[in-house]
């Protein structure tokens, strides 16, 4: 006579081992142009006394794109 409420092992699944979850090797690459290029506008402003220069206005392009960036890889990726 079988028993309904008997859970059978030779039914269940074999475990899989768990793996880990990609990351985009995009992130890092991110963070190091938003701090990067937050920097060098820093140090372009302090040494030109605050005048537009080139390198300040392309520091700054370069970190508003990195920050850019990681925004949309945290919210359209979720949490990666």
């Amino acid at each position: 006579m079988s028993d309904p409420y008997r859970i059978d092992t030779y039914e269940r699944p074999a475990r899989s081992p768990r793996t880990r979850p990609r990351r985009p090797a995009s992130r890092p690459l991110l963070w190091i142009m938003a701090v990067g290029g937050a920097s060098v506008n820093v140090a372009a402003n302090i040494v030109t006394g605050g005048d537009l220069n080139p390198v300040g206005l392309a520091s700054g392009v370069v970190g508003v794109v990195g920050i850019a960036g990681l925004l949309i890889l945290r919210f359209a990726g979720g949490r990666s």
